[in-house]
């Protein structure tokens, strides 16, 4: 996770995506509070959740992320709805043990690089939830093709956004190498901040590693810990999981 703690700055720009929005909206409506958001970072769910009524916690390792979250949270004066915390997904301990919904959204389990670690993490979830309570856990679908990639010799561009301050942001990727043994994937990205005028003022190359996992092995990981499976879908629109795009996995707490 060291690539958001240190790229904070950047994350909203980076991530200025809504597509899954609904989907976790719905299942609050469905469930209801408490709600408990994992790897929350800088809110980009967890705000409209908790502008939506729903009083949520959000765990994120990164005091950085979290500090832009609570400027957040202030703005909209939604602070009674919201409890914030600095820990580790994979060894959190809440002060309530009762959630009728936990997250892990946008691929961040993937930020978790061993199987031990993707454990605890799931069994912390598991003690925190109510019985009859439900996890949702989302990690992109493996593709073949890509897992064979060879090092790229240069960055390409990934996007290119317009900050607030009238200056230009450009994310560039680079793909380093794929582990299949640890599972791991490891990139570099680089971010570059440009002024009105054109002038690079800032620039900023980091490591960002994700540790792949296959669907029958999400499976197997969560029903190892207790829960139960009760849909796996591919996309938001919450299409039946076919082998591609996203491994979407909802699980429930028996009870």
């Amino acid at each position: 996770m060291a690539a958001y703690v240190d790229y904070a700055k950047y994350y909203d720009y980076d991530h200025a995506i809504d597509t899954d929005l609904a989907f976790y909206i719905n299942y609050a409506r469905q469930y209801g509070s408490p709600v408990l958001e994992l790897a929350c970072g800088t809110g980009r769910l967890l705000v409209p959740v908790a502008k939506a009524g729903f009083e949520i916690y959000g765990i994120d390792l990164s005091e950085n992320m979290l500090s832009l979250c609570r400027r957040k949270v202030e703005k909209r004066d939604i602070g009674n709805h919201v409890h914030l915390f600095c820990a580790d997904m994979a060894t959190f301990d809440l002060p309530r043990k009762d959630f009728a919904l936990a997250y892990i959204p946008v691929r961040s389990f993937m930020h978790l690089f061993t199987q031990e670690d993707q454990l605890a993490c799931l069994r912390r979830t598991y003690d925190h939830l109510r019985p009859g309570g439900v996890f949702i856990v989302d990690v992109y679908a493996p593709s073949y093709s890509h897992l064979a990639k060879e090092q790229e010799e240069g960055f390409h561009l990934r996007r290119e956004v317009a900050m607030p301050n009238g200056h230009r942001l450009i994310r560039r990727d680079r793909f380093l190498r794929n582990d299949p043994v640890l599972q791991i994937q490891h990139y570099e990205i680089c971010f570059e901040e440009y002024d009105e005028a054109g002038n690079l003022i800032n620039k900023r190359t980091l490591p960002l590693d994700t540790r792949y996992t296959f669907c029958y092995e999400m499976q197997l990981l969560l029903e190892s810990v207790g829960f139960e499976i009760v849909d796996i879908f591919r996309d938001y629109d919450k299409n039946p999981f076919d082998g591609t795009e996203e491994i979407i996995a909802v699980a429930r707490r028996p009870g």
